[in-house]
């Protein structure tokens, strides 16, 4: 008999998922995604989805509904009035975004199921996040919606037309909020594999920023512009010097150490790879500057922008746990860490993942002295 080929688990995925054996994702830097390719897409027409997508939610929700019919309805509207007057508002910071999350996303999903899926999950997570003595139940009723709406989004996917195109960005913007609120949803509040918990999040929002890169143009002519302008201003508006650091979440010393890791990485980093180490720090750099000029208010988008351009063969070698990736990875942490007081769903990831990394490069002391930093600061921004 051959032998059984290997395989890597995914540990972000829900319990209907591992129960009906669905691989939701194929590697941290291969999401299960297909390519879009819409020329436009028009903000305002709001036609019926697809019979095949209509039909592939009927066969999902036939199959996983975690209550009767009646009883499930009753839920989904107590789910959808929790969105609307707390879930919307503990999402963001800026209304106009506010403003976006409750009401635009929302009005998408009486037309597209598979939107409203999307909004039903968040809420039933936040729902769990908040009544514990409840939070089996909404659990289940989160998984079971976040499966259903994942169903229909990826039935979509293969029948492109101009008009979806905000319905696509809608479950999107839904759906990277759902997967980071994974240690929110695990029983002990802890992630089974921090460093490979936290690729999967990059895989995903890289799959979904090159999915729905040819949208951009059109979100930013239509009402969910601010979902992106909340995050990235007009580059008028970014100075090309350095933002002062008084009055923000980041550190004094954020750019001191950025220029430390970008030195370091220069001497240590193989010159074949250090191009594209050399790509992230900029990223890093980049990000340290859309928190700096929010002030004290970072929209938690601000935190992913140096996810965007990662490139692959980082992620390969932050997931072989190579010393040079994980020294990097480590400095994200403090990003991380800012919005954890701000946002319910941002709770659990920079310790986490923190502490994982530093016992992996135990007994190497040059990429050891290299925490120091983030430690420092996590340590701070915890109140230890």
């Amino acid at each position: 008999m051959p032998p059984r080929r290997t395989h890597t688990k995914s540990r972000t995925g829900c319990a209907n998922c591992k129960r009906r054996k669905v691989k939701v994702c194929k590697s941290p830097t291969q999401p299960n995604l297909l390519p879009l390719t819409p020329s436009s897409s028009d903000a305002n027409a709001a036609p019926s989805p697809t019979p095949s997508a209509h039909a592939a939610l009927a066969a999902a929700s036939e199959q996983i509904a975690p209550f009767p019919p009646h009883e499930l309805m009753s839920k989904d509207f107590e789910l959808l009035h929790h969105y609307t007057t707390v879930t919307a508002e503990a999402m963001c910071v800026r209304k106009e975004m506010t403003h976006v999350w409750r009401i635009c996303i929302p009005r998408v999903g009486y037309q597209y199921p598979f939107v409203m899926h999307g909004v039903l999950a968040v809420s039933a997570a936040h729902k769990a996040y908040l009544m514990p003595n409840n939070r089996k139940t909404y659990l289940a009723l989160s998984d079971y919606h976040q499966t259903v709406g994942s169903e229909g989004f990826r039935s979509e996917l293969q029948n492109i037309r101009p008009e979806i195109g905000m319905p696509l960005f809608s479950f999107a913007s839904v759906v990277v909020l759902y997967m980071y609120t994974l240690p929110s949803r695990s029983a002990t509040g802890k992630l089974e594999d921090p460093i490979r918990n936290i690729l999967e999040v990059i895989g995903l929002i890289r799959g979904i920023r090159t999915t729905l890169a040819p949208l951009i143009a059109d979100v930013l002519r239509s009402e969910f512009a601010p979902l992106v302008y909340g995050v990235w201003p007009l580059e008028k508006f970014v100075p090309e010097t350095l933002p002062s650091l008084e009055n923000t979440v980041l550190p004094l010393d954020t750019w001191d150490a950025i220029q430390r890791l970008r030195v370091f990485q220069e001497e240590e980093v193989p010159s074949s790879s250090l191009e594209h180490y050399l790509e992230l720090v900029d990223s890093l750099h980049r990000s340290a500057k859309l928190i700096a000029l929010a002030g004290a208010y970072v929209e938690c988008g601000a935190i992913f922008v140096w996810m965007y351009g990662i490139h692959e063969s980082i992620l390969m070698d932050i997931d072989s746990h190579r010393p040079h990736a994980l020294v990097i990875l480590a400095h994200t942490t403090v990003f991380l860490a800012t919005t954890e007081k701000l946002y319910w769903f941002a709770r659990g990831w920079a310790r986490q993942v923190f502490n994982a990394i530093e016992a992996k490069l135990i007994g190497q002391p040059k990429f050891v002295n290299m925490l120091q930093w983030p430690k420092h600061n996590l340590a701070n921004l915890y109140g230890l």
